[in-house]
């Protein structure tokens, strides 16, 4: 009733008869003292003990397919297995176009879910099995994770065309003076080149504070901020000509992106299957080459560079 609003059509759908199902929801009714389902016009719309209760079968039913699906060999070509994989935006605009192209042209059976998970729960999701891979960039060792690396990408600089500031955006003072637009940090990285920024210049002044980078390009491209982005993005995006791109006043840009498991499915033949296909697709990759704008390169007046420290 949740997907087709009456009873005569969830009863249709199941294959049952109106009364049985009728008498199935009864039973409900009364073991949880709720409606669950009450009239809105010629359907049913759900109480919000019954949105409740569908999250938590939807979370059964994965599961149990999860567990329906566990065998000691894997086919990929002939398995609809759905991997669940947590993935940063970064990893979605470089990996998983080429990964899609490899399935597409091996007509392979499987799917991919690519979903965001909150940081504080990425690793309880990932030790329940609810995640198969964690792709994004290194966090600190655990006993009861593995890792591998599968790309290195940089940040530039970006601002638009013709910025009031465009000769100095690559030297410490020029960048600070600017308004910024920041992703709010979510790793080590990201995290530590925003807090060596904010140290240097407490009074910086951030206008504009998102969850992702995706968007970052577009609306630098149409105001006056300045933002710190992934080389891909910019290379990637359908207006790069409408951005001026420069070298950052930091000594380290570099990040890698890797892949995390758990350690319960590292001989799990389907797991290990999916790891070897994304080593593989990303083996050629390497951070896009980008080119920076002429006229700011070498700048004599360029101030000491933040030193950040190296990741572990």
């Amino acid at each position: 009733m949740a997907l087709h609003g009456t009873v005569t059509a969830a009863a249709a759908h199941l294959g049952l008869t109106q009364s049985t199902v009728s008498y199935a929801l009864g039973r409900l009714r009364a073991h949880y003292n709720d409606q669950l389902f009450v009239p809105a016009g010629k359907q049913l719309t759900r109480t919000p003990l019954a949105s409740r209760l569908i999250e938590e079968a939807e979370r059964i039913l994965q599961d149990f397919e999860r567990v329906e699906s566990l065998t000691e060999t894997f086919d990929p070509r002939q398995s609809r297995r759905r991997f669940r994989i947590h993935m940063i935006d970064v990893a979605e605009v470089l990996i998983l176009p080429s990964l899609m192209h490899r399935l597409s042209e091996e007509s392979l059976l499987v799917e991919i879910d690519v979903v965001r998970v909150p940081g504080v729960e990425v690793w309880g999701e990932l030790e329940s099995g609810r995640l198969d891979l964690v792709i994004g960039t290194p966090w600190k060792s655990h006993p009861t994770l593995f890792r591998q690396k599968l790309l290195a990408e940089n940040y530039v600089g970006i601002a638009r065309k013709g910025h009031p500031l465009q000769q100095k955006l690559d030297s410490l003072e020029g960048y600070l003076r600017c308004t910024h637009c920041v992703v709010k940090p979510r790793g080590p990285t990201l995290g530590r080149m925003e807090a060596a920024l904010a140290s240097l210049n407490p009074e910086r002044r951030v206008q504009l504070q998102v969850m992702d980078f995706l968007s970052v390009p577009s609306i630098v491209a149409n105001t006056e901020m300045v933002a710190a982005v992934p080389s891909t993005l910019v290379t990637l995006h359908p207006h790069r000509d409408q951005l001026q791109v420069f070298k950052l006043p930091i000594t380290q840009t570099e990040f890698v992106v890797m892949q995390h498991w758990h350690k319960r499915v590292h001989s799990d033949m389907a797991n290990v299957w999916l790891r070897h296909l994304l080593k593989d697709v990303t083996a050629g990759f390497a951070s896009m080459p980008i080119s920076f704008d002429e006229h700011i390169q070498g700048s004599e007046s360029q101030a000491p560079l933040i030193v950040l420290e190296q990741q572990n």
